[in-house]
């Protein structure tokens, strides 16, 4: 026969059950907690959205002297057109007098190498493909005193210097190449004339090469850039340069038959932060094949379903708020004033959004200046891509309460990429009258 098991609870058990029971059911519940401390009107909070207008509209070009990276490379973008990029950088001397005192009769090119490193571990903007790069002695003498913009091409002299048949490259950022049984440092490494490394042996022991002073009068420097043709839809992109690394320079490799004639030996001429070094950038937004922005671009007053931003001097969009002034703020105090902007669908892997939106207004004499949320430090504003929302987020209260007491002229601001001057980022924003994810201004209201 089945047994049944029954379980008992001894007296002394129940007694103290049931004052756990009687206990718990004179409890004050957590939510009631503190209420009596209140004020007897409660704070109440709203939270409207008012009007927002927007437009896009071609940058002007952008300092890109003296930064922490280089960009080089181009590729074609369906919806923002062609992008391509060139790197201008004077190279130095390590030590002066070079072959001062010394018989150079025997000197003997081998070589002249350009290498220039590979910013990691961000190094591309788009694909690694081929591309075929060029490279040409400058003409212009450079200042670590002046500003150079992403529209200042160098004057050049004489044809293109890099060896016959040796500029297509792949870009492979992840390995380093191997030379005399040493593994370098990830770099692009071009092999330039024959020529060019047979002057530079011909200066050796001459005023050219005294000092670094001498040697800029001499040899200016180098613009790096690419000819690819025509390009399909994501082929290709922007590689990011580390002028700054040691292994950016400029090698000849020679042999001196007076002496020592089997030994190899190198001139090293370097890339460093005592050199001039800018990007150049070019934007051919009528090359995309949406059709989208060249109709933005046209028709600003058009109602925007979309608007966008593109770094190097390339796109800003303008956003305004054409109800401020007429907000009612009888009886109620504004807390909160928040600039919502969505990126619609999705978008190429390799063509991330910028990583940070930047707001500006503009100053009486046309420049950029902060909003006033943004004096305590740039995260009080936000802006920063959120991947999982997909949008943007602007803290822009102060400014809001600006406008409507009169502190701040009623003219709007500009979104702008982060990082402008050293990536090649780019986004398509939802704008005001987009269906799905429109640009809103979110103004949260608390009354007592």
């Amino acid at each position: 026969m089945m047994r049944t098991a029954t379980a008992s609870i001894p007296a002394w058990g129940s007694l103290l059950l049931a004052f756990l029971l009687l206990l718990g059911g004179c409890r004050k519940p957590d939510a009631e907690l503190g209420l009596d401390l209140l004020p007897s009107d409660e704070l109440a909070t709203t939270v409207e959205t008012t009007p927002v207008e927007a437009f896009t509209f071609q940058d002007a070009p952008l300092r890109t002297s003296g930064l922490t990276r280089n960009l080089l490379g181009s590729y074609l973008d369906g919806e923002f057109g062609t992008v391509r990029t060139g790197l201008v950088s004077q190279v130095r001397m390590l030590t002066n007098n070079v072959g001062q005192g010394q018989d150079n009769t025997g000197l003997v090119a081998d070589s002249i190498v350009l290498a220039i490193a590979y910013e990691l571990p961000n190094y591309a903007y788009g694909n690694l493909n081929p591309q075929h790069f060029r490279v040409y002695e400058i003409t212009e003498s450079l200042s670590l005193d002046s500003t150079y913009e992403s529209d200042h091409f160098p004057e050049l002299t004489g044809g293109d210097l890099v060896f016959p048949h040796a500029g297509t490259k792949t870009p492979d950022p992840l390995i380093g190449p191997t030379i005399d049984g040493v593994v370098l440092e990830p770099q692009l490494r071009l092999r330039l004339t024959d020529e060019l490394a047979e002057r530079f042996l011909g200066r050796f022991g001459t005023d050219d090469l005294t000092s670094n002073t001498t040697f800029l009068e001499f040899f200016k420097g180098l613009y790096v850039s690419v000819e690819n043709g025509s390009q399909a839809p994501f082929q290709a992109g922007i590689l990011y340069m580390n002028t700054l690394s040691a292994a950016s320079k400029m090698t000849v490799y020679y042999k001196d038959q007076n002496n020592e004639p089997d030994q190899q030996r190198t001139f090293d001429l370097d890339m460093n932060s005592n050199c001039v070094r800018y990007t150049v950038a070019e934007h051919d937004h009528s090359a995309g094949l949406d059709p989208g922005l060249s109709q933005a671009l046209a028709d600003p007053d058009a109602p925007a379903s979309f608007n966008y931003v593109q770094t190097l001097g390339g796109l800003r969009t303008a956003v305004s708020f054409p109800d401020l002034a007429s907000v009612d703020l009888q009886g109620r105090a504004l807390a909160k004033a928040e600039l919502v902007v969505a990126v619609p669908g999705t978008f190429y892997p390799y063509y991330t959004p910028p990583s940070t939106l930047f707001a500006f207004r503009k100053a009486s004499d046309g420049e950029d200046v902060f909003l006033p949320d943004q004096l305590g430090g740039i995260n009080g504003i936000g802006g920063v891509w959120d991947g999982v929302a997909q949008e943007y987020r602007f803290n822009i209260t102060r400014y809001v309460l600006g406008v409507m007491n009169g502190a701040l002229p009623d003219e709007g601001i500009e979104l702008v990429a982060g990082s402008s001057g050293v990536s090649a980022n780019r986004v398509i924003l939802g704008g005001p009258a987009n269906p799905e994810h429109p640009m809103r201004l979110e103004l949260t209201f608390t009354t007592y």
